[in-house]
């Protein structure tokens, strides 16, 4: 592997850490910013020690600028997801079928199907039971449930720049 090609992946990992840590802190002290600097580059060099890669092939810096606007759209999801499942505790003539469906993904490799299942997962009222290969196991705690699953795996599509006929 190229030497320069290694040092980009270190050194965006590296950049990722850092934004990490001063959201966190949410300041901008010196020394605050000092130890956010030797953290987030003892980090990513562990990383590349333990792993060999800084990240994943597919977190691209598109991919990274991406992520901010799916997380908020996942928060979104799980904002309506709770309203949903709180009006099902409330009013127990609301249906709840509980039930395993199959769903078949196209999104085409681990990392993205991982973002789907997880995604699936932080959504109130459905839990992914297992993956294997391109089919995931969902728990949904009414019918309606599994109806959602497609906008989250089209957001998932999305932040990895995947069509469906990809």
């Amino acid at each position: 592997m190229d030497r320069g090609f290694v040092f980009r992946r270190k050194l965006l990992l590296f950049a990722v850490l850092f934004l990490f840590w001063i959201v966190l802190t949410a300041t901008l002290a010196a020394n605050d910013i000092v130890l956010g600097a030797i953290s987030s580059a003892l980090v990513a060099g562990i990383t590349m020690l333990l792993f060999g890669q800084a990240l994943d092939d597919r977190f691209t810096p598109r991919v990274l600028l991406k992520l901010p606007w799916f997380i908020l759209r996942l928060i979104w999801e799980i904002i309506k997801a709770n309203i949903d499942v709180a009006k099902i505790i409330l009013n127990p003539k609301l249906p709840v079928d509980p039930r395993i469906v199959q769903y078949r993904t196209y999104l085409p490799d681990d990392l993205p199907r991982t973002f789907f299942a997880d995604s699936i997962t932080l959504t109130p009222g459905t839990v992914t039971v297992d993956i294997e290969d391109n089919l995931l196991s969902v728990h949904c705690l009414c019918p309606y449930h599994e109806e959602g699953l497609a906008g989250l795996e089209s957001l998932v599509a999305w932040l990895f720049g995947v069509k469906p006929d990809d």
